[in-house]
């Protein structure tokens, strides 16, 4: 398919799978300890990891919303910790700012609970863009001159640039396989490929996991199929969620037909039209060559237009032509 009619991918709609890939505490800890791979991750108490509501009123801001925040404590010490994700399918310039607002709202909210010490924020961003890379500074806040490369700075995940296969053994962790079809969902056949080649990780999954794999899917795969395809999927979809984690591999090899026929349809579609187009051409130009033929007998320019279907204002640029 083209870029002309690729079918876009709705923004927001793809930015909320990416919110739920992250509302599961084992996805979190992978992304910090091992895909950022942060020097402290590998003292996060695990078991402590909770998602937080990511709704925050404060005075200062009406409505703050983050996409995810995680509250985690270290083993051997009593201190606990956010984890802010935002996911970015779009190159965001005002993310510094974004990410700003939601730390001050994070803390305005521990003040207002009485806390005594505020607790450190650590923001990421996500990012699953394909055609631009992230170009935005890090510096949550760049005026503070010396200092600015030391404080507030939130890490970026290119996944485009992510070397994530090698995390596709873990055990029931979604965030390695949406992150590997993510990086070539642009590319119908290596897309094809990829998901025969994670069969078995999928085979693995939780049914919670299924549920929100099915959901990413539905917001990246079933976009590329044609009317047809989106039907049969649909029922596929259907079956996975009756019978779980026993039918993705169904779910595996028909999703991979689905998106083979579409690719062939369009390209059939694309001939057939090529050949359409070359029958026009080849008329338009008997119709040019016949008129030609007219003006060298002197026959007028209406006659000539009756019985080539031109209109008069192309005779007469094809008239000036021929004089030229």
């Amino acid at each position: 398919m083209d870029d002309k009619n690729k079918e876009k991918l709705p923004a927001k709609e793809h930015d909320s799978t990416f919110k739920l890939l992250f509302e599961n505490p084992k996805d979190v800890y992978l992304l910090v300890s091992k895909i950022i791979n942060y020097s402290w991750a590998n003292e996060i108490r695990e078991s402590s990891i909770e998602i937080k509501k990511t709704n925050y009123i404060t005075r200062e801001f009406s409505q703050v919303e983050a996409d995810v925040v995680a509250k985690a404590r270290l083993k051997d010490r009593d201190v606990y910790f956010y984890i802010l994700i935002e996911n970015q399918s779009t190159v965001a310039k005002d993310m510094p700012e974004r990410l700003l607002r939601y730390m001050i709202s994070i803390w305005a909210e521990e003040i207002r609970n009485g806390v005594e010490k505020l607790p450190a924020i650590i923001p990421i961003v996500v990012y699953n863009g394909l055609d631009r890379r992230w170009e935005v500074p890090t510096d949550i806040i760049g005026a503070f001159d010396i200092f600015k490369n030391d404080i507030f700075k939130y890490k970026v995940v290119d996944i485009a640039q992510v070397d994530i296969k090698s995390y596709l053994k873990e055990e029931d962790v979604l965030t390695p396989i949406i992150f590997y079809l993510e990086q070539v969902r642009n590319d119908s056949n290596e897309l094809i490929r990829r998901l025969q080649e994670i069969d078995q990780s999928l085979k693995k999954l939780s049914f919670n996991n299924i549920e929100r794999f099915l959901l990413w899917s539905q917001n990246v795969i079933r976009p590329r199929l044609g009317e047809e395809q989106k039907k049969e999927y649909d029922k596929i979809v259907e079956r996975v969620k009756q019978k779980g984690v026993e039918l993705m591999g169904e779910f595996v090899s028909n999703v991979a037909r689905l998106l083979d026929e579409t690719k062939t349809k369009e390209f059939l579609a694309g001939v057939q039209q090529g050949i359409q187009k070359g029958i026009q051409q080849g008329i338009q130009q008997e119709r040019i060559e016949t008129a030609k033929r007219m003006i060298q007998l002197g026959i007028s320019y209406e006659v000539i237009s009756k019985a080539t279907n031109l209109s008069i204002e192309e005779i007469e640029k094809i008239a000036r032509e021929m004089l030229s």
